[in-house]
């Protein structure tokens, strides 16, 4: 194949992979925005985004989510005006509960609504958990996991790992002596023989 010919399939392929993932971004914009509690007007979901909970989120208007983001909403979920997220968003509004009837956790769920507010920009790959509440116009650098409240205004970025809290020991041995522990989605763990 000569080299005027292989530009021109790799230009083609080029081209119908861009002109594929702008209906796709349409469709999923479409899908999310008719299956959201309140949706306003102007927003953009990029393909592939995946939402669970759709009917828990309330959404402002010019409100981007760019590609690859993972969303459980079923806790609720906030976001206000003019909120631009970049690629790989996480966002949690519910965990698991460690605290239940097996090991590392059992098939409960404990729900934390997250509120984003107006005009706050959230950088690649950050991570929000259960309960948060982003303050209006705050900027969250990319890679960091958000795991308090970002008070109004404020930048924030990653910063070292550190203990948050440690498990009940007595709950954990107990679970343990037991042999409680849980499978898939938290249901409890039945070894084959």
């Amino acid at each position: 194949m000569n080299e005027s010919i292989a530009r021109g399939v790799f230009w083609t392929i080029g081209y119908l992979r861009r002109r594929y993932f702008r209906l796709m971004d349409r469709v999923c914009t479409t899908r999310f925005s008719r299956e959201f509690l309140k949706c306003g007007q102007d927003i953009r979901i990029y393909y592939p985004c995946l939402i669970t909970g759709p009917q828990f989120v309330e959404m402002g208007d010019n409100v981007h989510l760019n590609r690859g983001a993972f969303v459980r909403a079923e806790g609720g979920l906030k976001i206000g005006d003019n909120v631009h997220i970049a690629r790989n968003l996480t966002i949690y509004t519910i965990n698991h509960n460690y605290m239940g009837n097996a090991l590392p956790y059992d098939n409960t769920v404990v729900k934390k609504s997250v509120v984003i507010e107006r005009n706050v920009w959230i950088g690649i790959n950050v991570t929000i958990v259960p309960g948060v509440k982003i303050g209006e116009g705050a900027i969250i650098g990319a890679g960091t996991v958000v795991t308090r409240d970002i008070p109004p205004l404020a930048i924030v970025g990653s910063q070292s790992p550190k203990i948050i809290k440690y498990r009940d020991e007595a709950h954990y041995a107990l679970l343990d002596r037991a042999r409680k522990y849980g499978g898939p989605s938290g249901r409890l763990y039945r070894r084959e023989e």
